[in-house]
């Protein structure tokens, strides 16, 4: 159900020290491998005809992986973020659906490796606040499963009893807290 008063009023900025984008992927069946990029950036715009856009970008080589022949085969390697070619994971939303019970539903395009395809993502909105110092701030916290295979990421290893060494599904969460710009 649509809401019936809007919750975002303006423009907002990313507060990159408290948000996230991270993604989680099975590793040989057995565990979740998790990593996250440290440099995001996202924007919201609210129109004043209610219209809600999120647009956001990741740079690929910012991934959360220490150890350097793992983290360059990940960055730069052609059978995954070859961010030498594509350095920004890129997002922008064509849809965005608030629920009067602070739920939210986030339709739009995520490119990755120059590749582009439509995603839906789901999660809670939590509507604008004034913080402590007089800010006005809101969040958003956003969760898509999509197939890596789609942005032809399709590196696999089959495993000597069966099955794969990297799962196809891919878990992304962001976690974004926005700041509203002063007109």
């Amino acid at each position: 159900m649509a809401i019936a008063i809007q919750p975002f009023e303006g423009n907002y900025k990313l507060d990159g020290n408290h948000s996230s984008f991270q993604f989680s992927v099975t590793h040989l069946g057995l565990s979740t491998f998790r990593a996250s990029f440290a440099d995001i950036d996202a924007r919201l715009l609210a129109d004043d005809d209610g219209a809600i856009t999120l647009v956001g970008h990741a740079r690929a080589d910012s991934v959360s992986i220490e150890d350097p022949q793992f983290r360059a085969h990940v960055v730069h390697g052609a059978d995954f973020f070859e961010a030498d070619l594509h350095p920004l994971i890129v997002f922008r939303s064509t849809s965005i659906e608030l629920g009067d019970d602070r739920s939210v539903v986030v339709s739009g395009e995520l490119e990755i490796r120059g590749v582009s395809r439509e995603v839906t993502a789901t999660g809670t909105y939590a509507p604008t606040i004034t913080d402590p110092s007089g800010v006005s701030r809101a969040a958003l916290q956003l969760g898509s499963t999509v197939d890596r295979r789609d942005w032809e990421m399709s590196w696999q290893l089959p495993l000597p009893d069966g099955g794969d060494a990297l799962g196809w599904e891919v878990e992304i969460t962001a976690d974004l807290e926005l700041v509203r710009e002063e007109a």
